[in-house]
């Protein structure tokens, strides 16, 4: 069985989902009874556990496994339902029968995340996850890997009320996961009346109630005027200690009660467990990623991956290119990508903005969901990225081969989208396809090439398609891309 190596880096995608008491079942199962599933169903092979487990497997079986959110709505869109998938790879690819869904049953709740991590040390990866309602109040779950998969939604009961798991990373270097919160609320949201909960980490090992071995308490909510939005996590110096970018999002510019010093983006490095727990926030390292990330809308949201394999992880920008002066709308789209190093980020080889060929520049959304892995099994990274508002919204992917020497680039780009010949399915004619992929890139067959699942919530007549772009040496080969519709994981878009 392949081993693809550290290249295709998990990212952790921030996943909103409706509804309320948790139900889960397998594809094809019925609407009114998800946890009962039909002579169809199979199991994903058995797989064994690991001492490092890949991110992107949760039984262990070699081969990659998918998670979304797929949203179904009614048609005057008065009522909608929101569910978690997860379907398991095969020598095959991806095999919908094998889907697992899991929706809340009440109204005004949602999944605030979901992180790939092996929680409790057993060697399989699990899926945790926060779960909140309309009331704001947030339970964490996990949804534990075994040698068949996923097992169901648990609530981690011994975890601090409320805790948001906002990322997993391992901070203080002790060689277990720690589980982050940056803290909720503030007074620089209009719909907030003061100051949320402030920030905690979680230092691992867990059990299975979420039991941890210590926590900290971070004050990184900027004076109880914004809580992070977002939080992306790497090792960026190689020290064996995760760092954390943060992003904020708010509009100060009118609030007369805005406190001095606000920043959008924190930078934050993790601590030995030797000395004081925690994080320590690095200002220097920031100026560098705000001028990257910033936007009229406020921060685009980084990625984390080795984009040069040199075995140190960078940190991947999506970024809206500006002409003098810095305050004139937008010209363009890239993608800017800042290199770790033992250092510090930023420290040795000097940052790439890559703005694509093709006229991409003009694309301000160009550089969208960034994500590494080794698509065409040369043992370099490549990179993939989505520009969601080509073609009046048609969306596309495009793909930057590794080079040798590390440094990626444009050159030899290849863009796939709703019109490239040899994709099965039939698009949307209208276009508004949003053809764009959904991270991390993942070998769902095994044969040491990265795949990129596409969505298209527009094709097949708006029944929507997942089309699996297979890597191969000479990249996509849209021919042999694999399509299937949220029908046959047992989630159709379209409530009755």
């Amino acid at each position: 069985m392949r081993r693809a190596g550290p290249l295709s880096a998990a990212v952790s995608a921030l996943l909103v989902v409706g509804g309320g008491s948790l139900l889960t079942g397998c594809g094809g199962g019925s609407p009114d009874d998800p946890a009962t599933p039909t002579p169809t169903h199979t199991r994903p092979g058995p797989g064994k556990p690991a001492e490092d487990p890949r991110p992107e497997d949760f039984n262990g079986d070699g081969y990659d496994d998918f998670t979304t959110v797929l949203t179904s709505r009614s048609k005057d869109e008065s009522r909608s339902q929101e569910t978690l998938v997860v379907v398991y790879g095969s020598r095959d690819g991806l095999v919908p029968t094998t889907a697992r869904r899991t929706s809340p049953g009440t109204k005004f709740a949602y999944f605030t995340s979901s992180l790939r991590t092996d929680l409790d040390g057993d060697g399989y990866t699990d899926l945790v996850a926060g779960r909140g309602r309309g009331d704001s109040r947030l339970t964490a779950l996990a949804f534990f890997g075994g040698p068949r998969g996923l097992g169901p939604a648990t609530e981690l009961t011994a975890l601090p009320q409320g805790f948001r798991p906002l990322a997993a990373a391992d901070f203080d270097g002790d060689g277990t996961v720690d589980l982050l919160d940056g803290g909720q609320g503030g007074k620089g949201y209009a719909h907030e009346s003061g100051p949320g909960p402030h920030g905690l980490l979680l230092h691992g090992p867990f059990d299975r109630k979420g039991t941890p071995k210590r926590q900290t308490a971070l004050d990184l909510d900027q004076q109880g005027y914004a809580a992070p939005t977002s939080a992306t996590t790497g090792d960026f110096d190689a020290d064996g200690k995760a760092e954390v970018v943060f992003t904020y999002d708010f509009d100060a510019e009118e609030d007369e009660s805005a406190p001095e010093g606000l920043h959008t983006v924190g930078y934050y490095e993790g601590q030995s467990a030797d000395g004081k727990d925690g994080l320590v926030r690095d200002p220097a390292r920031e100026p560098a990623i705000s001028e990257a990330v910033e936007t009229f809308d406020g921060p685009r949201t980084p990625a984390t991956g080795d984009a040069d394999g040199d075995g140190v992880d960078d940190l991947l920008l999506p970024t809206q290119l500006r002409a003098a002066p810095a305050d004139m709308p937008a010209e363009g789209g890239a993608l800017t990508v800042l290199y770790g190093d033992r250092a510090g980020l930023g420290g040795g080889r000097a940052k790439s903005v890559i703005e694509g060929e093709g006229g991409a520049k003009r694309r301000i959304d160009y550089g969208s969901s960034p994500a590494v892995g080794d698509v065409t099994g040369d043992g370099r990274p490549d990179i993939v990225v989505d520009t969601p508002d080509f073609r009046r919204h048609d969306g596309k992917v495009t793909l930057l081969p590794g080079v040798p020497g590390g440094v990626p680039s444009a050159a030899g780009e290849q863009t796939v989208d709703a019109e490239t010949k040899g994709l099965p399915g039939t698009p949307n004619p209208h276009y508004w396809n949003a053809f764009g992929h959904r991270p991390p890139l993942l070998d769902v067959n095994g044969d040491a090439h990265a795949d990129v699942v596409v969505f298209a919530p527009l094709y097949e007549k708006r029944k929507g398609a997942f089309l699996v772009l297979r890597g191969t040496d000479d990249g996509f080969a849209p021919t042999k891309t694999q399509l299937f519709t949220p029908d046959e994981v047992g989630v159709p878009l379209r409530l009755k």
